[in-house]
């Protein structure tokens, strides 16, 4: 091999400084594409294949990455840095006994390298780590020593996470901090851009045009409809008539649009890399359609676009699409319709729809949103009476009130059949108060005499009838809405629904529970809505509205019969928490949706019989309910298919932060949405405790 020429150093020096400009602009796939070609000309630079390895990881090319890191190390042999580097590739890759190996490799190098060390503890190679001791005293000194140390690159970690998350009102901030990368491969899709121009001024058309034009991805035509004759013969007609991509027509029907269409409306704006990352997207999950997340801009000539007011949407699902306000802006679709609205709910039904969590579109402040329903587009009744059990202790006016407003706002009352449990209530006045409520229409109680085991009152009140509609109860709710039994009816009436919860409000009208969010706080199951909100009816109306959700809570809570039967019912293991959230998660395994019922509001006190977890004891008999739970569920504990993964509730309250993903988050929730039914749970999910 001859030496490189001055030319070629120079070539490559040139290159290399290109390819540094773009890793810092982070468009990973040209970094790496030009660093390829650096090293072609000048390949003595191992620092340089370590640059490329970066650049290929963060594309998604790892692959080519733990090659490049492995080639470097090679020609590094003295490098623990590029050893640990190549350990990182290895593990994303799936290949742990070789990872492990290279994290050896650079603590045999450098043996106080400790990434290298926490990445060597977590793969379960602790027995790997250099100059372990044999001692007790020793071992468990050094054991300190490296806990510490952990602990440190934890802290050192989240703060540089916090250093990357933007509140909610520095929106604008973040999209300029954290432009839209390009997608990790190049997609071969022709796609046919159909622009809803109907209430469009010129300007407006001028910017969806103009987006358009801008795009890497070059594959494309748009047709603009409905488009009145004087928009026509403006000048904005003239746009893309040199390139031959634009042309007009009346409408969708007259548009003669074929094979991949992009239902878009005039006034949104594309980012330049829009197109590609949908494309890429369709082609890599074979969904009949693909959306994304989009936001609002007012145009300041001198800023260009000032954006605000993220609308990050949840995975595919019928009724999100019926209820959500300001739906998706930008679908690319191979199926049909002649509106986004249209296309989307066509595909919806017919599956897969992928979801993309990027902010690809923006549309202008005044374009108008739908108003919030909070009702969806409910079934036909279902027929039968309806059970509800109330497990109870004491508390006789509570109990009373929960009773009363159940019969006084149905609409059918002597449909309604109330079981109350008497579980040790130990108050003189609970006997006269149980007589009493016992005395009215359709009201029994049943004594209970055993520990308190909410799943297994609860089993054992469904057990006593046959009605076909079941409705779980806590003591301390008072419904608020007239009519809940017919709205209760039509929610399960609707097909696919397993499970509906209501919205739930503390007695001075704020609200208590929005639906249950998994994985959203820590980790932990928390009341959708029960922090403090950024607004008073969350992103996207999620709590005024109606919609799918990972769980509800059991406070008030229903299903019918068949479906109870068909999940097994409550598991009485989990006796006081996550009894709800485990039924929820077994109806969703059955392929049923769980619904959040806005239009059935209640009161609820929250706790008043069993207290809250506030001493130690209680709050180690919550965690082990989860700790079981995590090993029912796995990461299904933390798979929310209605959370965007754009909020950064891991070390915020789930709506307080916004955040950049990484190309590999992307890409796991771009693969999950498409799934058949992404709101569904695998057969295989549970493992059972």
């Amino acid at each position: 091999m001859t030496d490189p020429s001055a030319w070629d150093l120079r070539e490559a020096g040139r290159l290399a400084e290109e390819a540094d400009r773009a890793r810092d602009a982070r468009n990973w796939a040209g970094a790496a594409r030009l660093y390829r070609d650096s090293l072609a000309l000048d390949p003595a630079r191992p620092s340089l294949r370590v640059q490329m390895g970066h650049a290929l990881k963060e594309s998604g090319q790892l692959a080519e990455a733990q090659a490049a890191y492995r080639q470097a190390a090679e020609e590094m042999p003295e490098d623990a840095d590029v050893r640990l580097q190549l350990g990182h590739a290895l593990k994303l890759l799936g290949q742990d006994a070789a990872a492990r190996q290279a994290y050896s490799d650079a603590l045999a190098i450098d043996p106080e390298l400790v990434p290298a060390k926490v990445e060597l503890v977590r793969l379960g190679g602790r027995g790997d780590l250099p100059g372990l001791l044999d001692g007790r005293a020793e071992a468990a000194q050094a054991m300190a020593k490296l806990t510490a140390e952990m602990n440190g690159v934890t802290t050192r970690l989240r703060e540089i996470a916090e250093q990357s998350i933007f509140p909610p009102e520095a929106h604008d901030a973040f999209r300029r901090r954290f432009p839209i990368t390009p997608p990790p491969g190049a997609a071969t899709l022709t796609v046919t851009a159909l622009i809803a121009a109907g209430d469009a001024t010129p300007a407006m058309l001028r910017a969806t045009l103009t987006s358009l034009l801008d795009q890497r991805h070059t594959g494309w035509s748009a047709i603009v409809v409905g488009a009145d004759a004087a928009m026509v013969d403006h000048p904005v007609a003239s746009l893309g008539l040199g390139e031959g991509c634009v042309r007009f027509a009346a409408d969708a029907s007259q548009s003669g649009a074929k094979g991949t269409v992009l239902h878009i409306p005039a006034g949104a704006v594309l980012d330049p890399e829009a197109l590609g990352w949908l494309a890429f997207g369709l082609e890599r999950t074979g969904a009949t359609a693909i959306y994304a997340d989009h936001d609002r801009y007012d145009l300041d000539w001198r800023q260009g676009l000032v954006r605000h007011s993220p609308a990050f949407q949840s995975m595919a699902h019928a009724l999100d699409l019926e209820t959500n306000p300001d739906p998706p802006t930008v679908v690319l679709t191979s199926g049909p319709g002649a509106t986004a609205m249209e296309a989307l709910d066509a595909a919806i039904r017919s599956g897969p729809v992928a979801h993309l969590p990027r902010l690809l579109s923006s549309v202008p402040t005044g374009q108008a949103s739908a108003p919030v329903s909070n009702a969806g587009d409910a079934g036909g009744p279902l027929p039968g009476r309806i059970l509800v059990v109330i497990p109870t202790r004491d508390e006789a006016a509570m109990l009373t009130r929960a009773v009363r407003t159940l019969r006084d706002r149905a609409s059918d009352p002597a449909q309604i059949d109330i079981l109350i449990l008497d579980n040790r209530s130990r108050d003189a006045d609970t006997p006269l108060a149980l007589a009493a409520l016992a005395s009215e229409p359709g009201v029994s109680v049943l004594a209970h005499d055993e520990p308190f085991n909410w799943s297994r009152c609860n089993n054992r009140g469904m057990a006593t009838g046959s009605q076909d509609i079941l409705v779980f109860a806590n003591n301390d709710i008072e419904m608020q809405t007239s009519g809940w039994d017919d709205r209760l009816r039509r929610w399960l009436g609707r097909e696919g629904v397993g499970v509906v919860g209501a919205r739930l409000l503390y007695p001075d009208g704020g609200l208590q529970h929005g639906g249950i969010l998994l994985g959203a706080w820590a980790g932990r199951p928390v009341h959708d809505g029960q922090l403090p909100p950024v607004e008073p009816d969350g992103p996207l109306a999620r709590w005024r509205r109606s919609r799918p959700v990972a769980a509800v809570t059991g406070a008030l809570m229903a299903c019918s019969r068949q479906t109870f039967d068909a999940v097994g019912g409550f598991d009485e293991r989990l006796a006081i928490a996550y009894n709800d959230i485990d039924f929820c998660l077994k109806a969703r395994r059955a392929g049923l949706a769980v619904v959040y019922a806005a239009d059935i509001e209640a009161i609820h006190h929250e706790s008043r019989t069993r207290g809250f977890n506030d001493n130690p004891e209680k709050v180690s008999w919550d965690d082990a309910e989860l700790a079981d739970m995590h090993v029912r569920w796995g990461e299904a504990l933390f798979y929310d298919p209605g959370y965007n993964p754009q909020w950064a509730a891991e070390m915020h309250r789930p709506y307080d932060g916004l955040r950049d993903l990484p190309l590999s988050r992307v890409i796991k929730h771009l693969d999950a949405s498409a799934a058949p039914n992404p709101w569904a749970l695998p057969a295989s999910v549970s493992k059972g405790v």
